[in-house]
């Protein structure tokens, strides 16, 4: 029964073992075993010698796998029998050999028998490089300007962007922008879609309908309010969208999104209480309040498209474009997950096993994509996704990018450390990422941190993903730092303290207030950071970049910032946060109120006018240039 059992898990993709974040081997115990197999398995497993047969025949009767790919310019050995392709174009080649022409790049159908059909991928083997540069990450929900209203938008981000431009740069690096309930969960990486976008970052005063209205006071603060804001702006916006006269792009665009529509507008009746026989807290019939809000979500979308396609363009002239970030998944009551159900698995959450750091593990509360079901439907929906993003980004960030690999599934009701890894046909992601990439032109970049199976790095490299390096992840006692060539160096994430809360042991303190740490331990990381601290400083040092003894954490940062400009990393970020030593991350994970609410305190009008600020952006980018002519 164990063995059969095995064999039952290997045939649906689930990993019967790992390696943890301290190298040792774990396996996945039966009980867990089947409780994903309740999942995987169509009606779940009654008896599993009876399971295992019926997906052996499954197997066995395919005469084609569901999507094929060809890498570069290879040819696809064909199956036995009358086989016909069908071009991405419409055009129809019959294939009578054992290959295939070679396939223009794209996704092509192949037939076999005239009942047999299976999606090619015919896909470049590497996505573009990019040019040596540097930039800054700045969350937009995070800007603030003296014209900022309650939060960041996209008329700041143009500010910002045209700011570190004319210092030479050419990135500004953001967190997710799409769809969401934010005043309920306002965390980035929670979206109620991947295909459209969050109208909270509507820049208000730039839409042709606004008519110098003056703006609901918003108290200025250094958190940001979700729920005033977004009923302050939503307020605004109605009033907008009912002087909004829709012309033929309108009634293109809303073709493709009135689904969306539909959905948040029936989700937004549930909410208020409303049924179709029922009538709205105004006294409106349903129907001519269901018909209001449909608009106002087509109308928001409508000129989010507008504006992120002028912000996008205008990105791209004046530097490598934008830096967009793709969430692992989406919000499990969202848009996404109700509109393409059939591509997630149900019952099961994403999540990663117990580590160092989160000892019990952690539930992300995502769902997975179903292996099999995402094949079947050809990536339909991963390839909109993709290419929803790529429209708009000069580079896009892959949040996770072992998810293209494998994901920690864990059933609903089962503690963390009860997950199990499940694989995905990672090929065939890889195959649309370079695919989508090649045709917008897009760097595509992979967050590799955490535990990473040792072939990640590799096929990462192999189709031209760039790695992270980060310092603060990579920085171990007198060893060397040395950010690869085809990687995008900076000093932390927005998973991690910034680098004066590092530098300061903060982020222990707060382990330990969060319980994930006693005393002892506490203190034995103080003393490693402190080890780490003097290394580091050892290293800065003996480049010449530091004075010997010199601690100061601004002489620290901006030595570090001058040594990662001139290493030969591609594109180097550097959090704005810490240009002035900013001790508070915009994440803290697992601690809700502490995430995704600050503002800057500094106000970009302010940062433009900080000599220290402006000193050691101006040290990065003539380090780059230094760097460049190096290399040249």
């Amino acid at each position: 029964m164990q063995t059969a059992l095995r064999e039952l898990a290997r045939s649906y993709f689930v990993q019967l073992s790992y390696e943890d974040a301290a190298g040792k081997r774990r396996q996945a115990s039966p009980d867990s075993l089947r409780a994903i197999l309740d999942v995987r398995v169509p009606g779940g497993v009654t008896n599993i010698d009876a399971a295992l047969r019926a997906r052996q025949e499954e197997l066995c009767r395919r005469v084609v796998e569901p999507v094929i790919v060809v890498w570069g310019r290879s040819r696809l050995r064909l199956p036995a029998g009358r086989c016909e392709i069908t071009l991405e174009n419409g055009e129809r080649i019959e294939a009578n050999g054992s290959h295939t022409p070679r396939l223009p790049f794209g996704y092509h159908t192949l037939r076999v028998d005239g009942v047999h059909e299976a999606a090619i991928f015919a896909a470049p083997v590497k996505a573009p490089s990019p040019r040596k540069s540097w930039g800054i990450f700045a969350p937009v929900y995070a800007m603030r300007t003296r014209e900022t209203w309650g939060a960041g938008d996209l008329g700041d981000l143009q500010h910002y962007r045209e700011w570190v431009n004319g210092l030479g740069g050419g990135i500004v690096a953001t967190l997710p922008m799409m769809a969401s309930f934010a005043e309920e969960d306002p965390s980035p990486y929670s979206p109620v879609s991947r295909l459209f976008w969050n109208e909270m970052y509507l820049d208000v005063r730039k839409l042709p309908e606004y008519r110098g209205e003056v703006l609901e006071t918003i108290p200025d603060s250094d958190r940001i309010d979700y729920k005033r804001v977004v009923a302050a702006k939503r307020r605004l916006l109605e009033t907008l969208v009912a002087r909004f006269v829709p012309d033929d792009a309108f009634h293109d665009f809303a073709r493709g999104a009135n689904d969306y529509a539909e959905f948040r507008a029936r989700r937004e009746a549930d909410r208020s209480g409303n049924d179709e026989g029922g009538e709205s807290a105004c006294a409106m019939p349903f129907a001519d309040e269901h018909d209001r809000r449909v608009r106002y979500h087509l109308y928001v979308q409508y000129r989010m498209a507008q504006q992120m396609r002028e912000v996008a363009d205008d990105a791209k002239r004046g530097g490598l474009g934008l830096y967009l970030d793709f969430p692992l998944s989406v919000n499990p009551n969202g848009y996404d997950a109700w509109r393409y159900s059939e591509h997630f698995a149900k019952g099961v959450s994403v999540g990663s096993p117990p580590d160092l750091f989160f000892t019990r593990g952690q539930n992300w509360g995502f769902p997975p994509l179903d292996p099999d079901a995402i094949r079947a439907h050809h990536h339909r929906y991963f390839r909109a996704c993709i290419r929803q993003q790529l429209a708009h980004a000069g580079i896009l960030r892959i949040d996770h990018v072992m998810g293209l690999h494998r994901l920690f599934w864990i059933p609903n009701g089962a503690e963390a450390k009860d997950g199990v890894y499940v694989r995905y046909p990672e090929e065939e992601l890889y195959a649309v990422l370079t695919i989508e990439a090649n045709r917008a032109g897009c760097v595509i970049t992979g967050e590799d941190l955490g535990t990473v199976p040792a072939y990640v790095p590799d096929v990462m490299r192999k189709h031209g993903i760039r790695r992270m390096f980060v310092v603060q992840y990579e920085l171990k006692p007198d060893e060397d730092l040395a950010p690869a060539s085809q990687s995008i160096a900076s000093i932390n994430t927005h998973d991690m303290p910034t680098f004066a809360g590092f530098w300061s042991g903060r982020d222990i303190d707060d382990r330990v207030e969060q319980g994930l740490l006693d005393d002892r331990q506490a203190g034995r990381e103080h003393k490693n950071r402190e080890d780490l601290r003097a290394s580091l400083t050892r290293s800065l040092a003996a480049r010449g970049l530091l004075s010997n003894g010199e601690g100061d954490t601004m002489a620290v940062l901006e030595a570090l910032v001058r040594f990662l400009g001139g290493s030969e990393a591609e594109m180097v970020l550097v959090n704005l946060e810490d240009l002035w030593l900013e001790r508070e991350p915009q994440n803290v994970p697992g601690v809700a109120d502490r995430s995704w609410r600050q503002r800057f305190r500094v106000p970009l009008e302010t940062a433009r006018e900080d000599a220290a600020i402006t000193a050691l952006l101006g040290a990065l980018d003539s380090s780059r240039r230094m760097a460049d002519g190096n290399q040249k």
